[in-house]
């Protein structure tokens, strides 16, 4: 043990934060670490996971495992009516569901059909095609133009799509920007820091602001991007779910940009969360 850590080595709490990564090699062997007095004391220090993905996509396996790792204890035991609740105390914005159908119509290369039953996502050269299609994003474009929200954080298939759907944003009179992997830090902030004031209403992001990032004042999420993953979505969506008491707004609307992916398009995400979400009528 480093000397310099022996005194994190016997804690009395332990808290870990984005929890469901806490399956992986390297959390197993810190647990170990840190808890090397355990069976000479009798006891287990308490750990606490905090996470607002506590599961391991559709794995049920790794979900499972996950659960064990903190006894099975969710809290508070009641989810059903969680979401309710933190909107009642202002915690959480009130929130719909509304989508954008595309039919289009894409197909994917016989490589990328194997990377997706291999991998479980959608590969990035067929996510850059899908950003080309001209009349989808014309239909993108023409939807956040059309939108009466303030505040618009888009998900975009590539960093160039990102930028294409700024540009077509900008043309139209709405200001909008583009940040990605690739953007430098400063550029990053200062574009950040526009769309927090309101001198940008729209911020095109891909691989970059998915998680750690805080808008209170974003109340338009658009995801423009077909996503398999229950846990990347709602990370997405909860970019826009801050309510008032927690320093963001009342309302937010979250626009899901609906491909027809052909025999993919029923494991896309959005139905994962369709039955916990209020469809506009």
């Amino acid at each position: 043990v480093d000397t310099d850590l022996a005194w994190a080595s016997d804690p009395a709490l332990l808290v870990i934060d984005e929890c469901h990564h806490a399956l992986t090699p390297s959390y197993t062997g810190a647990l170990r670490w840190l808890n090397p007095g355990v069976e000479a004391a009798g006891r287990e220090p308490p750990i606490i996971g905090l996470s607002a993905t506590p599961f391991r996509g559709r794995n049920e396996d790794e979900s499972a495992q996950l659960a064990r790792r903190f006894d099975g204890r969710l809290i508070p035991s009641n989810q059903a009516a969680l979401f309710g609740r933190l909107q009642e105390m202002g915690v959480l914005a009130r929130f719909e569901y509304d989508r954008l159908e595309i039919d289009t119509g894409f197909s994917f290369t016989a490589e990328e059909q194997w990377k997706i039953d291999r991998f479980g996502k959608v590969p990035d050269t067929a996510l850059e095609r899908l950003g080309e299609i001209g009349e989808r994003n014309d239909m993108i474009v023409e939807a956040i133009c059309s939108a009466p929200e303030k505040s618009a954080l888009v998900f975009a298939t590539s960093v160039a799509h990102g930028r294409r759907l700024a540009a077509q944003l900008n043309l139209r009179g709405v200001r909008a920007a583009a940040v990605s992997g690739e953007t430098d830090r400063n550029s990053r902030r200062w574009f950040i820091a526009g769309f927090r004031r309101g001198d940008i209403r729209v911020l095109c992001n891909h691989s970059a602001l998915t998680t750690g990032f805080d808008a209170p004042a974003t109340d338009l999420i658009v995801i423009a991007r077909p996503v398999f993953s229950p846990a990347l979505y709602m990370q997405m969506a909860g970019r826009g779910l801050r309510g008032p008491a927690n320093g963001g707004k009342q309302h937010c609307r979250i626009l899901t940009v609906q491909d027809n992916l052909d025999q993919y398009t029923d494991r896309l995400a959005h139905h994962y969360f369709e039955q916990h979400y209020v469809m506009p009528g």
